[in-house]
């Protein structure tokens, strides 16, 4: 990914994260219109390969131009059946700090990295996250939901305005 040029990318992002957005806002009735047609329990998840691949291409988009993969990887999560938020945001977490790790470490060999900067941004994404979760899990799981929805159509809306 080190050799593609970010111009591809940039034009993707608008539609990206509107498709991501959408996902996450209406992920349960799509989910239920999806299932609708298949003769199975409505509460049988699909199956995990599809989940894997879908965080798999995230994670690849994520490493190479992070902008609105936290709201992919909660579409994808809540398209594939997850419904408790605090559940989705530590996976998203969790996965997040995997394809970062991974990305970091191309951009090391690659010797991409301003050190000063990426120590700061380290320090404070880490310092962010913990506090953030924290606060997060004394909330109620509809005011996160209702939260990450209006950042994403901000997002979303930025990066079209942007374009």
């Amino acid at each position: 990914m080190l050799y593609i040029p970010p111009d591809v990318f940039k034009k993707l992002i608008p539609y990206l994260l509107l498709l991501a957005t959408c996902v996450f806002i209406f992920g349960e009735t799509l989910k239920k219109w999806m299932q609708s047609g298949v003769q199975a329990e409505q509460d049988k998840p699909p199956q995990m390969i599809y989940l894997v691949i879908a965080q798999l291409s995230i994670a690849i988009y994520g490493g190479f131009f992070g902008a609105g993969a936290g709201i992919l990887m909660l579409a994808a999560l809540t398209l594939f059946g997850f419904k408790e938020m605090n559940t989705m945001n530590a996976l998203k977490s969790f996965l997040g700090t995997c394809f970062n790790g991974i990305a970091v470490l191309l951009f090391v060999f690659a010797g991409l990295v301003a050190w000063p900067q990426a120590v700061l941004m380290s320090i404070g994404g880490s310092l962010g996250g913990y506090v953030l979760a924290r606060f997060a899990r004394k909330l109620p799981p509809h005011i996160i939901r209702w939260f990450v929805s209006i950042v994403a159509v901000g997002m979303t809306t930025y990066f079209f305005l942007k374009a």
